[in-house]
């Protein structure tokens, strides 16, 4: 379901909170990446130093692609990835929420400003007269008492 703006110019800014998330998502984001390369740098160093140590490269890169590189990967991702993605997911609710209750409330004050319009139509003038008005309810009044009367009598 899409909301429909009657002014496609002009734009609603977003939230100041999900400006926050937004650039604690870019942050975890970058530390993710810099986590990545970090550890595929660590992986490179350890294996160029078992190398110099005389271990042949074949068996070195396969026991330490199993123990430091592959687990040093899903860490990165897994986890600050996961809150970088989580944080984005949160900023993109937050600002839609925020679009639609800021919808909600310029509805509620037209409708507001639009019953204030209803009221001041059904007022009645300076100029008019209240007794006339209280003597035509009065009047009303004692029609029904009279049928109240009426049937009473009729009753008995």
């Amino acid at each position: 379901m899409e909301l429909k703006e009657k002014n496609p110019a002009e734009k609603i800014k977003p939230p100041v909170s999900s400006i926050v998330l937004y650039v604690a998502f870019s942050v975890t984001a970058l530390l993710a990446l810099a986590s990545l390369i970090n550890t595929i740098i660590i992986y490179s160093n350890n294996v160029d130093h078992y190398v110099k140590m005389g271990y042949p490269a074949a068996e070195v890169i396969k026991q330490l692609v199993q123990t430091q590189l592959l687990p040093g990967i899903f860490e990165s991702i897994a986890i600050t990835g996961g809150i970088a993605i989580i944080l984005l997911g949160a900023g993109i609710i937050n600002h839609k929420i925020s679009k639609c209750l800021i919808l909600l409330n310029r509805n509620e004050v037209s409708n507001e400003a639009a019953e204030e319009l209803v009221l001041e139509e059904n007022m009645p003038a300076e100029g008019t007269d209240f007794t006339t008005l209280e003597e035509t309810t009065e009047g009303n009044n004692e029609d029904d008492q009279d049928k109240k009367d009426e049937e009473d009598n009729l009753k008995q």
